[in-house]
Parts: C-alpha cells; sequence; structure tokens
C-alpha cells in the first residue's frame, strides 16, 4: 500500500502527507454481527428433545426438534442447519424402532417428514445462495436421498404407501409415577402404652403359670414324703392299698400341675418381657423425658407349706 502512494505521488511532501494518515489512521475492520440467540422456548424443546433422543424415545424427540426448528429465524441459518439434522435423525431412528400400523398411523411417515423438511431447507438455501451450494445444503441434499431410499424400501414391502395420506404416530406420554405420601418421621408405634399394658399382663400370667409350676413341684414332694412315711410306719401295706393309691393319684396330679405350668409360664413370661421392652423404647422415642422413674414391674415370689406362686405390681 505504501509503495502504490509513493510511485502515484508528485511531490515527496504531498507523498509525506499521505504516508503519515495512512500511519495514523489504519483501517478498522468491520466486526461481524453475533447471531441473535434463539428464544427460551425453542432452546428448551430442543434440550427436551436432546432428552428423549438420549433415553431412545425418538418419536418424542422428533416431536420436539421439530418444535424448536419452526421457532428459529431463517436468518439464523446455522442454527436451524443444526437442530434440523438432529430433527431427521430423530426421525429416522423413530421409523427404524417401527411400529404397529393403526389407521393412517405408520412408521414410515417419519420418513415423508424428514423428507418434507429438508425440501423445504434445500429450497430456502437455493433461493439465497442463487446457485451456489452451501456445505448445509449439501449434507442436506445427500441426507435426502438417503430418506427417500428408506422410503422407496419400505413402499416396496408395503405398495400402498403414500407420503400423502400417512400420519406420524401418537406420541404416548409417559405416565408420571403417583407422588410419594409425605414422610412425618420414623413410624412410631400408636400407643405405646398399650404396648406396655400388653406385655405386663403377658408377664403376669407366665409368672402364675410359673407359680404353678413351683407349686406343682412343692406339692408333690411333700406327696412324695407322705408317701414314704406311710410306708415306714405301716410295713405291711399292700400296693392296692387306697392309701397308697391316693398317694400314687396326688402325685399324677402335682407332676402334671408342675410340667403345664413350666412350659405354658417360660413362653407367656417370655411374650411378656418382649412386649415390655418394646413398649418401653417406644415410650421414650415418642419424646418423654428419659429420667429415672420407680420400676413399672415389680414381683417377688411366695412360698407357703401348702404351695407357691409369685406376686406381680404393675404401674402405669
Amino acid at each position: 500500500m505504501l509503495t502504490s502512494l509513493a510511485t502515484s505521488c508528485s511531490r515527496a511532501r504531498w507523498c509525506g502527507v499521505v504516508v503519515a494518515a495512512a500511519l495514523a489512521g489504519p483501517m478498522r475492520v468491520a466486526a461481524a454481527p453475533e447471531p441473535a440467540p434463539i428464544s427460551e422456548a425453542a432452546q428448551s424443546a430442543y434440550d427436551r428433545g436432546l432428552a428423549e433422543r438420549d433415553a431412545g424415545r425418538f418419536p418424542a424427540a422428533a416431536r420436539e426438534f421439530a418444535a424448536a426448528y419452526a421457532q428459529i429465524s431463517v436468518s439464523q441459518r446455522e442454527l436451524r442447519a443444526a437442530v434440523l439434522f438432529d430433527l431427521v435423525d430423530a426421525h429416522r431412528g423413530a421409523y427404524t424402532a417401527g411400529g404397529e400400523r393403526r389407521g393412517n398411523e405408520h412408521p414410515a411417515a417419519h420418513l415423508c417428514a424428514a423428507d418434507r423438511a429438508l425440501a423445504d431447507f434445500i429450497e430456502t438455501e437455493q433461493e439465497r445462495k442463487r446457485g451456489r451450494k452451501s456445505p448445509d445444503m449439501v449434507k442436506a441434499t445427500g441426507l435426502r436421498e438417503e430418506v427417500r431410499k428408506d422410503f422407496m424400501t419400505a413402499k416396496a414391502r408395503e405398495a400402498d404407501l403414500d407420503c400423502a395420506a400417512l400420519e406420524l404416530p401418537r406420541v404416548l406420554e409417559k405416565e408420571e409415577p403417583p407422588p410419594a405420601p409425605p414422610a412425618d418421621g420414623p413410624s412410631k408405634p400408636r400407643d405405646p402404652n398399650k404396648l406396655l399394658i400388653a406385655g405386663g399382663v403377658t408377664a403376669g400370667v407366665g409368672l402364675a403359670l410359673v407359680g404353678l409350676m413351683v407349686g406343682g413341684m412343692v406339692r408333690g414332694q411333700r406327696t412324695e414324703a407322705d408317701g414314704a412315711a406311710l410306708v415306714q410306719a405301716m410295713p405291711g401295706l399292700a400296693p392296692d392299698d387306697p392309701q397308697l393309691a391316693e398317694l400314687e393319684r396326688r402325685g399324677r396330679g402335682d407332676n402334671a400341675m408342675a410340667v403345664v405350668g413350666g412350659v405354658f409360664g417360660s413362653l407367656a413370661l417370655g411374650a411378656g418381657i418382649a412386649l415390655l421392652v418394646v413398649g418401653a423404647r417406644a415410650r421414650q422415642a415418642s419424646g418423654r423425658p428419659a429420667t429415672p422413674e420407680p420400676a413399672a414391674v415389680a414381683v417377688w415370689p411366695l412360698a407357703s407349706p401348702s404351695g407357691g406362686g409369685a406376686a406381680l405390681r404393675w404401674r402405669f
């Protein structure tokens, strides 16, 4: 630039002015305007389309991509082309996934929709470029040839396919799971006092049966001692003597009383203690102060010359 200016000047002084002006005022290149951002609705639709495509739900992805594509201005050519190619890819994926034919609804309608979108894009690009082909236009032309080839393959299997009559299959909406009930916290027994009362009663029955066992054992020992004393006092008694038979009968009754009391008493006592433990924990978890309190259950044994047992004191 400076050389051409020097050869065309007739005077050195004028050339110096021109050179100084050229150096003082550098050329400013106008910055290319940034493309306007797409609308929030179009961006949301496009994001939903990506999510549906990644999940393998191509019909729903095609619907969302079509909604985004329709909201992008023609002046945003690169963005429209990118969304268009995603739209075509979703339509082809929906066709490949297949499906049942219901009336005019057919998976091949996705190929028809992709062909129409590509044809409109190519026509718009031809009007803008006027004979020149942009890279996006070349790619769209190749995609359209592939889509039309797929449709002709489908038509060879079903001769009645016609894009003018076919409709896109309906997209089944995803069923949302029912909302979980609000959690008010860890589950608690409705009334810990009921557990404590039931445990106390059951434990009391068990202790009574244990007392029955003790009484049967004591009575059995007394009966055995009475029999031994009778035999020692009267050595000549016959084995079938009524006195000995009565003592034998009493001994069998005492033995049965001890067995029944021991078996069922231990079961009832164990169940009652378990209920008392659960009830006490539930009562503590209900928020009541854990200050030391007098024992709620007091048990003590009873014994007498005629038998034995146990006493229970229950406080609630």
